[in-house]
């Protein structure tokens, strides 16, 4: 991981080690603590934002932490167990993979599976991930070249919280679904706190929101009492309506995820545990 990271950062391997462990003992501070540097004000769109995107590398050590901890895996294996459900492989759009773990994985368990993300450091890294794994995964970097109602499926994990236009975004997510395709989607729209500074304050509406995902044709699916992730599914195809049951541990949460409208630090817990699932770099024979 520290190797990976040197080579896309410049940075030493001593250094990258060194910053992976503070991030690891204090997630979203390596972010955060750049983004003060940067400045600007948090939690809102602007040209300070998109320079900040373009400049860091922070996010490379932020992802590399977060996509190790016990929370992200046990969506992930979650996510891949739903999936299976189908009996089939499909064919998978990852938005905004980033370091382009969510990819491999996926591609592990036999799906068709094309990465998509903005030019930067983290397709950059997801790019060597890819040829040192041996796994041929097909990339994207420009939205125009994603083929519309061409997927089974379409993960974005994490991302909606940070675009200044959720409804719009869900919108071309749909887009690229088949007919009767299905969306797993996360989106903390309530973590506007002091280690999220690239959380959109605009946001925090949509918390507790399932208009957000009606508006754009897709109906709820299923998906976990903590929203880690919602299953969304388009319209039309073969696929049978989902079960009350499948999607009741959704619809129970709500008024839980409406809260994060009022106050964002009523979920600061999230942050102390999120702290405590990180996991080290010292096992060289774990998976992430």
């Amino acid at each position: 991981m520290a190797s990976l990271i040197g080579e896309v950062s410049g940075e030493s391997v001593a250094v990258v080690v060194d910053r992976l462990e503070n991030e690891r003992l204090h997630p979203g501070k390596t972010v955060a603590d750049d983004f003060a540097r940067h400045g600007g004000p948090r939690y809102e769109w602007g040209p300070h934002l998109e320079s900040f995107y373009a400049s860091t590398n922070a996010f490379l050590y932020e992802l590399a932490v977060w996509n190790r901890n016990a929370l992200k895996r046990r969506m992930r294996r979650w996510v891949t167990r739903h999936m299976a459900c189908s009996g089939a492989a499909l064919d998978v759009l990852s938005v905004g993979d980033g370091l382009g773990f969510d990819c491999l994985h996926l591609a592990r368990k036999r799906h068709r599976v094309t990465y998509f993300e903005l030019p930067g450091l983290g397709e950059q890294f997801a790019r060597k991930l890819f040829q040192r794994s041996g796994y041929q995964i097909p990339m994207l970097t420009d939205p125009a070249r994603i083929p519309l109602e061409s997927f089974d499926v379409v993960t974005c994990f994490d991302v909606l919280e940070h675009v200044p236009d959720p409804p719009a975004m869900v919108r071309t997510l749909a887009s690229y679904l088949r007919p009767g395709g299905l969306l797993y989607v996360s989106a903390p729209f309530f973590m506007v706190l002091p280690w999220y500074p690239t959380h959109l304050r605009s946001n925090r509406k949509f918390s507790g929101n399932l208009k957000l995902y009606r508006q754009a044709g897709l109906r709820l699916a299923g998906g976990c009492f903590s929203w880690l992730p919602i299953v969304l599914q388009k319209a039309g195809g073969d696929a049978p309506p989902r079960g009350i049951a499948e999607t009741l541990p959704v619809r129970l949460a709500i008024p839980f995820h409406l809260t994060g409208r009022v106050s964002a630090w009523a979920f600061s817990p999230g942050h102390l545990v999120r702290r405590i699932c990180n996991r080290g770099f010292d096992n060289a024979r774990s998976s992430t």
